[in-house]
């Protein structure tokens, strides 16, 4: 029972929508300091994964080739259609910075060092801690962007909890086949994305995260050839 992916999501759910519900009573103080400490959190988050690494060499060449496939599949740009499609058919209207945040938000709970390895730990050892105090987080950090992004922060949680539960239930035929080393580098590859989202929300460098995400699954490969 993936109990920490669904507690993940379930706080993900509840903080983006009590965060819309509260927008007009939220102090405007905390709205404009908050996202900057948040970044500044996955900025550390980022920091703490990569010192872990174990090759520099096979993540480095991990996130620029996977970058490279990013760029040429324009995974941000077809997110961003599909979320303008969506806009379409609800009663809100998004503009480009708020699909600017859900676009970072969907990297930090979905993709994530920390929950990807959370989720498949949780499925191969039963051990949901990781998830738990990710949870903690999430929950803030959901409350806080849906007071600028709205409600659809909330419903995050729909592709966290697929994309988890997946994680979840395949662990058992991924993890037998990862050393250390692999664990590790992917640790550290998730960190440089982690990274990447803590600039993008603090406002301190775009970059198109998404279209990095393909490294997580080259820095396998990468790891064992070198």
């Amino acid at each position: 029972m993936p109990q920490g992916v669904i507690i993940n999501c379930i706080v993900v759910f509840l903080g983006g929508i009590l965060g819309a519900f509260l927008k007009n009573h939220f102090p405007q103080k905390l709205a404009e300091a908050l996202p900057n400490i948040f970044g500044l959190s996955a900025i550390t988050m980022g920091i703490y994964l990569i010192i872990r690494l174990e090759s520099l060499t096979a993540v480095v060449l991990a996130v620029i080739i996977g970058s490279v496939i990013g760029e040429l599949l324009s995974l941000e740009d077809r997110l961003l259609t599909g979320l303008r499609r969506l806009e379409a058919r609800l009663p809100v209207q998004l503009n480009e910075d708020q699909l600017d945040v859900l676009i970072s938000l969907i990297i930090l709970f979905c993709f994530s060092g920390t929950g990807i390895f959370g989720a498949m730990n949780s499925g191969m050892t039963g051990d949901h801690s990781i998830l738990y105090a990710k949870s903690v987080m999430d929950f803030f950090t959901a409350m806080i962007f849906g007071t600028t992004a709205g409600y659809l922060v909330g419903f995050i949680a729909v592709p966290q909890l697929m994309i988890g539960t997946l994680l979840f239930y395949g662990a058992s035929f991924i993890l037998p086949l990862v050393t250390d080393i692999m664990l590790a580098n992917f640790k550290a590859c998730g960190g440089i994305i982690t990274l990447a989202v803590g600039l993008k929300i603090s406002n301190i460098k775009k970059t198109r995260v998404l279209n990095i995400l393909p490294a997580l699954v080259l820095v396998f490969p990468f790891s064992l050839l070198l």
